[in-house]
């Protein structure tokens, strides 16, 4: 005999775009939302009793309308306003899980100033922000960036690793690092300031990244991790995925050139897979 086990259901990839007017100069803030409910919707699953659905149109129209009320250019703050609404209004929903991602654009400089109504379109990574509400449960937020490129050609080595018969990788003090970096942290239950962690982030990152040599990806992760909750105490906790990106050196001595010294070949399949979760 068949059992339901759980379920959850809503809309995905809602798109927004809310223009926020400061006398005269325009910010804009563009999400893709997805939003998924929980609660007491069995007998739909298990009959053709539908009483319980909010449909996934209502939840379209909900985002819309609680962005034209609410949005601003915090999206984590839009999280937490889209999960209070859904508990509130329906008393027979016990979850909301909400996920916001973020298209960001940079005022457009024209004549060396930045114009006050047009933008240029952020083009490394994907600005996130999820939520998870829960009734009778405090809220658990967390927002981050996905898929942020960076590089750097030297300060990097890889050496004194687990080797068998069937290691073929020669070690090396200078290298190539690259990776899409991923990072999701996790709010304290006090946070309030929810945007102001982008740009920290960002701030405590690069300067790991660039100015500190880096023996393994595995070491540069969490001295990353570190860095953040050593200037963010309303984080309790940050999720870090930093895959390669490889450049491999060409052996171009057969084409009367020196060898792997300048030329490089770009590829990341497959890749190594770096990830980890740094606690305070």
């Amino acid at each position: 005999m068949a059992t339901l086990y759980q379920n959850r259901y809503g809309k995905h990839r809602v798109r927004v775009l809310r223009v926020m007017q400061e006398e005269d100069k325009h910010k804009v803030c563009e999400l893709e939302a997805d939003v998924l409910l929980t609660g007491e919707l069995e007998a739909s699953y298990l009959s053709a009793d539908n009483t319980s659905i909010v449909p996934t149109d209502t939840v379209k129209n909900t985002v819309h309308a609680l962005a034209h009320d609410f949005l601003g250019p915090c999206r984590t703050s839009f999280a937490k306003v889209l999960g209070e609404h859904f508990l509130q209004k329906y008393t027979h929903l016990d979850g909301v899980f909400v996920e916001l991602r973020e298209r960001r654009w940079d005022p457009m400089f024209v004549g060396g100033e930045a114009h006050p109504h047009s933008f240029v379109a952020q083009g490394n990574g994907e600005w996130i922000a999820r939520g998870e509400f829960h009734r009778g449960k405090p809220a658990v937020l967390s927002a981050g960036l996905r898929n942020h490129l960076v590089m750097k050609t030297t300060g990097s080595g890889f050496e004194g690793y687990n080797v068998c018969e069937l290691t073929t990788l020669p070690p090396t003090k200078d290298r190539i690092l690259a990776t899409r970096m991923t990072a999701e942290w996790r709010f304290g239950a006090t946070a309030e300031d929810f945007l102001a962690t982008d740009e920290s982030f960002l701030k405590c990152a690069y300067p790991v990244f660039a100015e500190r040599y880096s023996p393994s990806v595995q070491r540069t992760l969490f001295e990353i991790g570190e860095a953040f909750l050593d200037a963010e105490q309303s984080v309790e906790r940050v999720e870090l995925k930093m895959p390669n990106v490889h450049f491999l050196g060409l052996d171009l001595s057969k084409l009367g050139r020196p060898g792997q010294t300048r030329v490089f070949l770009p590829t990341d399949e497959p890749h190594g897979e770096i990830e980890a979760v740094v606690i305070r």
